[in-house]
């Protein structure tokens, strides 16, 4: 799959603690305006699309810090590309926190992939965890839902990697002589990878399975793309 690419989708800011990203003490006071990420898979069998962003900003009152202008809208975000909504064949949503499944309702076409205990868990969360999701995304998309590691089309595989939520997978994708693994939360910045151990974020549901993950992440040799670092954008195409 020499010719397959990956495009980054700017979809709007959440300005949160440092920390929430990257779980480190002297970041406890840092803040840091994170961008929402998805991304674009051209070049595969089918139209591919992981991660769909929070809804519209202008549509909702109940998301704190959370802004968007009129080009990091998804439709707009994928026009640059030349592509529409009713194109994408494929979603893969990494997990269904709401600013990665709150546009789904855009792509009419599409199959959605989810983990089926990721699914279960998202309709009867814990009261704690009930602000990271978007009832109304949720019930309104028709999953098909996978149990572990699976291939979507070749070249592009999901792999489970929980801890961040208990069915967060993220993206494996393969070129020819290059992969990349799309990381979602798991890896939410760069420099989660950059020390040793890794680094977790500040947002989990299990600890222990965060470590695994990470170090399941980093035994791939692929280059990891994190689910909320600005530095993603340095590039507009990756493989």
């Amino acid at each position: 799959m020499a010719s397959i690419k990956i495009h980054p989708l700017n979809l709007g800011t959440i300005t949160r603690p440092k920390v929430q990203f990257y779980f480190e003490f002297s970041e406890l006071f840092n803040m840091l305006e994170a961008p929402v990420i998805a991304w674009y898979i051209e070049g595969a069998d089918k139209k591919i699309l992981v991660d769909t962003g929070g809804e519209d900003a202008d549509e909702v009152t109940n998301r704190t810090l959370y802004a968007q202008t009129a080009d990091q809208k998804i439709e707009a975000a994928l026009g640059k590309l030349g592509v529409e909504c009713e194109e994408i064949d494929v979603v893969i949503n990494t997990h269904l926190h709401w600013d990665h499944c709150g546009g789904n309702n855009r792509f009419p076409r599409a199959e959605f992939f989810v983990q089926e205990e990721e699914l279960r868990i998202a309709r009867d969360p814990l009261p704690l965890h009930a602000g990271g999701y978007s009832s109304k995304a949720i019930e309104e998309t028709r999953f098909t839902t996978l149990k572990g590691d699976a291939e979507i089309v070749e070249g592009v595989s999901v792999l489970l990697t929980p801890g961040h939520s208990t069915g967060m997978q993220g993206v494996l994708v393969e070129a020819e002589t290059q992969k990349c693994f799309i990381a979602g939360d798991t890896v939410a910045l760069f420099e989660c990878l950059e020390k040793d151990p890794p680094v977790p974020g500040a947002v989990y549901v299990d600890l222990r399975d965060c470590y695994a993950s990470l170090k399941r992440i980093r035994e791939l040799g692929a280059l990891a793309l994190p689910g909320h670092d600005p530095k993603v954008f340095e590039r507009e195409v990756y493989l």
